[in-house]
């Protein structure tokens, strides 16, 4: 483990440990201490701009055909004037909630940079300068989507690519308010709007200026696009926090969620809402906060219901029911196995039941016990994928294989497992798992590690064989010769624990069968091949 990732590891733990026991600070509450505003917090009256802080110089504004928006705050009554460019002047009136609001006229995506002064009839001014209309996206999460570029595998030249990309920009949101109440304004900040270069995408250390997902995610959206649509990028999370922080109280309620703080939403995303900001999507990496399963946090259970919940409540909060939201399926560490395959699978995959909500698996990418993996590349790159796909309208496979139906066999004891979302260039079998980490990771020790296995009607568990069947999208799932009179198998499952080691992928898409646990429907007595 590198000092870099140690460092990591420790603060996200702090996090966990802070979760783990919320008697010592809330008084027995069912939400964790990351749910209430003991942490970093502004003194003094909430500030308000008079053009609103998630705005500025080098920002992205969504493009035609959708019309961006420009907000801040001032005096109500104050007549505010707006001008793009050479335009003609735009004019609106600040309410009585000295909130004043301008529709720019809907602009095409390109490389050409626009300005845009802001005067008011009480003498303010504002200036936008270097501002272009693309697409603009928000990534927000826990600690594995905080964690930046400084800390990603291949990280100097990772960064070093950043300098060919000045269309991509970026903006940080700032990890030091919470809040029971909305707040109108951001009111810590990061990092500005700012150019893509190898500065503002990596400085600032491994929890810095900006999440490795979120660029590498865009920037793969970026190239796919032909490089002709800007891309903004805003990263806006905090390491450590439970889906509850995130989602509104009225969602939480819906989920029978008591003491519903909300306070990172009220914080972090509402201040985009005042407008909206217009966008077209959101990328998400959080549930591991939300593993354990507490006094009146049922885990993956609850998380069925919070985590669609929420992407409802973002989605409704930006006015934009059609808003993309994909999301990372967990990657690996040394906690309880099956509370982690449960929130991989039962708990995050209740969110496809929603429209246009796409995924990308980082369980075969992990580090062992280091709940940090450092090769962010290929979860990012598989969700561009699903953005490209269900954003775009662009042909491009996304979906890992997964398990769709399954029949026991009595003789020899085994099971044909059917999937769906197999490529017509069908599966492998043969993939050293991504997990031994090169044979680092021990599984002895650590008695983490997730096969294939197969459950007999005496309850008893064994690690079973898998391999590919003569038909393109299905296994066969075998029991060691040692239960060969154990009878038919009454479950399976693959890579349902801490660190699933999968070895199934797809051909065509090298994208890996996804772990599953499942009990048997069906029975037959002869196995034939």
């Amino acid at each position: 483990m590198t000092i870099m990732h140690a460092v990591l590891s420790v603060a996200f733990l702090v996090g966990q440990l802070s979760e783990a026991w919320p008697d010592l600070e809330t008084g027995g509450s069912d939400l964790p201490m990351s749910a209430f505003a003991s942490g970093p917090q502004n003194v003094g009256p909430p500030r308000r701009s008079f053009l609103s802080s998630t705005l500025g110089s080098n920002m992205v504004l969504q493009r035609a055909p959708n019309q961006a928006v420009v907000w801040g705050f001032a005096k109500a009554g104050t007549i505010v004037s707006t001008r793009l460019d050479e335009k003609p002047p735009m004019t609106a009136k600040a309410g009585a909630d000295g909130i004043w609001r301008q529709l720019l006229p809907a602009t095409a995506a390109s490389d050409t940079p626009h300005s845009i002064s802001l005067t008011s009839s009480a003498g303010e001014t504002a200036r936008m300068d270097n501002v272009l209309f693309g697409d603009v996206f928000l990534c927000g999460g826990q600690s594995n989507m905080q964690f930046s570029m400084p800390a990603i595998a291949n990280a100097t030249e990772e960064a070093a690519r950043a300098d060919a990309y000045p269309l991509i920009r970026l903006f940080t949101v700032g990890q030091g308010t919470q809040s029971k109440i909305p707040l109108d304004d951001l009111q810590t900040i990061e990092q500005q709007w700012s150019v893509a270069n190898h500065t503002s995408v990596a400085g600032n250390g491994g929890f810095g200026y900006f999440s490795a997902v979120c660029w590498v995610f865009g920037r793969e959206v970026f190239d796919a696009l032909g490089g002709k649509v800007p891309i903004g990028l805003i990263n806006n999370n905090w390491g450590g926090t439970p889906v509850e922080s995130w989602s509104t109280p009225e969602s939480l309620k819906a989920c029978n969620v008591m003491l519903p703080e909300s306070v990172l939403f009220n914080a972090m995303i509402y201040p985009y809402t005042v407008g909206p900001m217009a966008l077209v999507g959101f990328t998400w990496y959080q549930g591991e906060a939300n593993v354990d399963e507490r006094a009146g946090d049922e885990g993956a259970q609850r998380y069925t219901c919070t985590f669609p919940g929420m992407i409802d409540a973002w989605r409704n909060a930006f006015k934009n029911p059609s808003a993309y939201f994909g999301f990372i399926q967990l990657s690996t560490w040394c906690g309880d196995g099956e509370l982690i395959a449960e929130m991989r699978t039962i708990g995050q995959m209740s969110a496809l039941s929603l429209p246009k909500v796409g995924y990308a698996t980082n369980a075969d990418h992990g580090a062992g016990c280091d709940i940090h993996p450092s090769p962010k590349q290929y979860c990012a790159q598989r969700l561009a994928k699903s953005a490209l796909a269900l954003q775009y309208g662009r042909h491009v496979p996304w979906k890992s294989p997964s398990f769709q139906s399954q029949v026991s066999m009595e003789s020899p004891p085994s099971v044909i497992v059917t999937l769906s979302d197999v490529s017509q260039g069908g599966l492998r079998d043969n993939q050293y798992p991504f997990n031994y980490l090169d044979g680092r990771f021990n599984c002895t020790t650590t008695n983490k590690c997730a096969w294939a296995s197969l459950q007999f009607a005496n309850g008893t568990w064994v690690n079973a064989t898998i391999k590919v069947s003569s038909e393109a999208n299905k296994l066969i799932v075998a029991a060691p010769a040692s239960h060969l009179n154990a009878g038919a198998p009454v479950a399976s499952r693959y890579g349902w624990g801490a660190v699933p080691m999968m070895n199934v992928y797809d051909k065509q898409t090298a994208l890996p069968v996804l772990p599953w646990s499942e009990k048997v429907e069906s029975t037959q007595t002869v196995f034939v091949v």
